[in-house]
């Protein structure tokens, strides 16, 4: 009640117009005070499963939009997930070679982008660890991004004398287009902003979704696994085995890596930002 309190107070003394909310729990009393105090909320919900703030804040809300099609949400309008113009109008062929070189990547070649989030994820980490010899040495180069509280001085680039693919570690990485931009394949966490932007982007994907929870990161992916325009291991399932033998399988079929960036961007719309915005 204090928290509802001291956020219409916030509205009021704003002269708020509109309250627009994004889920999770501070998110809450602000629209229960936007509700007292007559002002409209505008919910976004990110997520394939809703949390409980929106599932609460749909019933009163005057737009209820969400990041996925099948999100069970009362009067939801599908519009996608809003993301920077950066990564909605991100043209990866054009910019690959310049992506190539900031990282120090090799020019030609395949490229596996891995990614765990900002914080990283310890068994993507560790299946990469064991994996990346035998892809540098199949010619495929890695740029790893272990999450900074993961990677330290013993984290070095490493590159095939016979092949010149190279390992590439990273702690973190600012712009997360020019990564997508550098890849042709991506191992990732299945949070609703990665599946959405390398859909969004066209980067063919294999999807690890965090095994704990509500199981919300699986449903994410779920669309995508279903149109065949990514791909989905099962974290108990991924060692450095499964994942050299998934890399090499996609990456040998170049139509089919073609098929899935094009499903992928058929599937996700692009111009959430300005659809929300209106």
């Amino acid at each position: 009640r204090q928290a509802v309190r001291e956020s219409r107070a916030i509205i009021e003394s704003h002269r708020a117009q509109v309250v627009v909310g994004f889920g999770g729990y501070v998110s809450l009393p602000v629209y229960l005070a936007a509700r007292k105090a007559g002002v409209p909320v505008v919910l976004h919900e990110g997520n394939a499963v809703p949390g409980l703030a929106n599932r609460v804040a749909a019933r009163f809300a005057a737009v209820v939009a969400t990041t996925f099609a099948a999100t069970p949400l009362r009067r939801a309008v599908h519009v996608g997930l809003p993301v920077r113009a950066a990564i909605a109008g991100l043209d990866r062929s054009r910019l690959r070679a310049s992506a190539r070189a900031g990282f120090e990547l090799p020019a030609s070649g395949p490229v596996l982008l891995v990614s765990g989030g900002s914080q990283g994820a310890r068994s993507l980490n560790q299946a990469t660890a064991g994996a990346y010899p035998r892809l540098l040495a199949a010619g495929v180069s890695v740029l790893h991004v272990l999450g900074s509280a993961n990677f330290t001085e013993a984290e070095v680039a490493v590159t095939d004398a016979a092949t010149g693919a190279t390992y590439r570690p990273v702690g973190y990485v600012d712009e997360m287009a020019d990564a997508y931009a550098a890849a042709d394949l991506m191992l990732a966490r299945s949070g609703a902003g990665t599946v959405m932007e390398t859909a969004m982007t066209g980067l063919p994907t294999i999807f690890v979704p965090l095994p704990h929870g509500n199981g919300e990161q699986a449903r994410n992916a779920a669309f995508l696994i279903e149109a065949d325009a990514a791909r989905l291991v099962p974290d108990a399932d991924l060692d450095a085995d499964r994942l050299v033998t998934e890399v090499l399988d996609l990456l040998a079929d170049p139509e089919r890596l073609l098929r899935m960036a094009a499903t992928a961007r058929r599937l996700v719309p692009g111009d959430a930002a300005t659809r929300l915005a209106g």
